[in-house]
Order: structure tokens, then sequence, then C-alpha cells
């Protein structure tokens, strides 16, 4: 089936539409799915641009002071158990994130 926005603009060219209310119905679910994706992508702190008509979406990758608190205990508390490799990876995980998102 077609993309909605192709047979919104087809309809009135098309003798065997379905019902406009039909149409209306599932265009404004639609809309209702992209008002929802943009409310969420808002909260993440997420930029969103528009070219030429595409929609390109970048994260920001920026962490709160709290997130960065949180993650350097929780790193800390890995590296404390030295004789434990796992806990050694995951203390270098954490620790390399925190330096990546500077």
């Amino acid at each position: 089936m077609d993309d909605i926005t192709t047979r919104l603009r087809r309809w009135t060219h098309d003798a065997d539409a379905v019902p406009a209310s039909d149409l209306m119905d599932e265009a404004a679910a639609e809309i209702e799915r992209l008002r929802e994706a943009i409310r969420r992508l808002a909260e993440q702190d997420a930029t969103l641009s528009v070219q030429g008509g595409n929609v390109t979406v970048t994260m920001d990758a920026t962490l709160t002071a709290g997130e960065r608190h949180v993650i350097r205990e929780a790193a800390e508390a890995y590296e404390s158990n030295d004789d434990d490799a796992v806990c050694q990876m995951i203390a270098e995980t954490l620790l390399g994130l925190l330096e990546r998102t500077k």
C-alpha cells in the first residue's frame, strides 16, 4: 500500500478511492504518531532538521553532571574489584564513555 501522503494527493483523481473519512482518519493517526515521535525526540535533546524534504535527527550525546557523577561512581565501584577481569572491563568501558562524552 502506498504512503499516506501519496494516497492523499491521488485521492481526488482516483475513481476507486476509499472514502475520504477513512483517508482522513488514517492521516490524523499518522499526524498523532509523528507528533509523539517529535515530542520524544525533544525530551532526548535531539536536533531535528529538514533540508530538501529530508528529515535528519541528531542526538545530543552530552551527559548531565548527575549522569556523569553516577557513571564515575559505578566505574570506581567496579574498578575496586581489581582481581576480576570482567569488573575491570566494565570500569574501563564506563570511564571511556565519560572521556568520549566530555
